[in-house]
């Protein structure tokens, strides 16, 4: 009883909050650095104010929301090691919002920018920015993304596991209980010739239950961590990855039109056959998707489709040298533009992976719910049929007086 009780505890309040922080943590960096592009690309058009803006704002909430997840990780493990790693990665968020920062205050005040081609020395930093981001952060973030989805996972079969063995440890010593009841009652039905002793009935039916009831609590609240898990909680973990990548990949392309010489479309390729798959492999969003809400499965879908055309003409745009519409293109919040589409496709996954997280989290508040104050039925249930037992003999010991 204690096990399984421990079992959910550790699941729903140890490694899934853990796993669910570095899941958003990737997530929050990677909509940063998207954020940090549009930002600059907004720099210099007034028609753009409000994209700057949006920009900003969503810039400081990431930055909370990094370092909120960050400390918390911190807190949720005692190793050293892991410890200084997330230290590590703190300092490099400081630098990469430092480095940033340089870039937008040296493109606002330079003379030589212009809408849509940023100051040099802006670019420059902002650069370097992003190699912090994409070379010391989301690997880390990624790393560790994995290794506490690894440990949720492991958790989660660890309880199956304990399960199995602590069943067995139950009839091994239920049933010899059970039996000895039974046996007991037939012995003082032939000695005493009585049909049946009250007390030792009641002791038997009681061990009965309990065996039953306990079996069957300790089955029902395990099941119910591997469902909170496997159809929950991993798709949960697989939209966030998915949306993150999708913020990766249009970042790259804000990225390529605030610079297109430094070679950011390759990196929207690259996320892009992570996102759609290849060579028979399924990609980010279909694995992630798979199980969810089949209307918003089928909405980011096809925002998915629209946010990858709108690609393809704002890197027409940029290639021609169309200044004005790549701007356009890559901010602009009516139907058709990418920053519209991408808004569109980013909620719809949000919405699900809010759907699979609350659906974890009351599962196993019915799993906790459901295992708490289970751990003293054993106690309870063996102290009761010793007073039963006894009082059913009483009468035969006091015979010896």
């Amino acid at each position: 009883m204690t096990d399984t009780q421990q079992g959910v505890n550790r699941v729903g309040r140890e490694t899934a909050p853990q796993a669910q922080a570095a899941s958003d943590l990737y997530f929050a960096l990677s909509d940063l650095d998207s954020q940090t592009a549009r930002r600059i690309l907004a720099i210099g058009d007034d028609n753009l104010a409000t994209a700057e803006s949006d920009a900003q704002a969503t810039i400081t909430r990431r930055v909370a929301e990094i370092d909120t997840d960050l400390r918390q990780a911190i807190g949720g493990t005692t190793d050293p090691a892991v410890q200084a790693q997330f230290q590590g990665m703190l300092d490099k968020v400081a630098l990469y919002h430092d480095m940033s920062a340089t870039a937008i205050s040296q493109d606002e005040l330079s003379q030589s920018a212009s809408k849509g081609h940023p100051d040099p020395v802006a670019l420059s930093f902002y650069s370097q920015a992003t190699d912090v981001m994409h070379f010391d952060l989301l690997p880390v973030a990624a790393q560790l993304r994995d290794t506490y989805a690894d440990q949720l996972h492991s958790s989660a079969k660890h309880q199956n596991q304990a399960w199995t063995i602590d069943t067995v440890l139950v009839l091994v010593t239920g049933l010899p209980l059970l039996a000895a009841l039974v046996g007991f009652q037939m012995l003082l039905t032939r000695r005493f010739r009585r049909n049946l002793n009250p007390f030792l009935a009641v002791a038997t039916v009681a061990t009965v239950v309990f065996l039953g009831t306990g079996l069957a609590m300790t089955s029902q609240q395990t099941d119910r961590v591997q469902n909170a898990v496997d159809h929950h909680m991993t798709p949960y973990l697989g939209i966030q990855q998915a949306r993150a990548v999708t913020f990766d990949a249009v970042g790259s392309m804000v990225r390529y039109a605030v610079a297109p010489n430094f070679g950011y479309d390759h990196g929207y390729a690259a996320d892009l056959v992570a996102l759609n798959g290849g060579a028979g492999k399924p990609g980010l969003l279909s694995t992630g998707l798979n199980g969810t809400d089949g209307t918003l499965s089928t909405r980011a879908g096809s925002d998915w489709a629209a946010v990858q055309s709108d690609v393809g003409k704002l890197k027409s745009e940029v290639d021609g040298g169309d200044v004005d519409a790549a701007l356009t293109e890559a901010t602009g919040i009516a139907g058709g533009q990418l920053g519209q589409d991408f808004y569109a496709l980013d909620t719809h996954l949000g919405q699900a992976a809010d759907a699979q997280r609350s659906a974890f989290e009351a599962t196993m508040a019915d799993a906790r719910t459901g295992a708490s104050g289970w751990a003293a039925a054993p106690t309870a249930v063996f102290v009761a049929v010793m007073v039963l037992t006894v009082a059913g003999v009483w009468r035969r010991l006091a015979e010896y007086r």
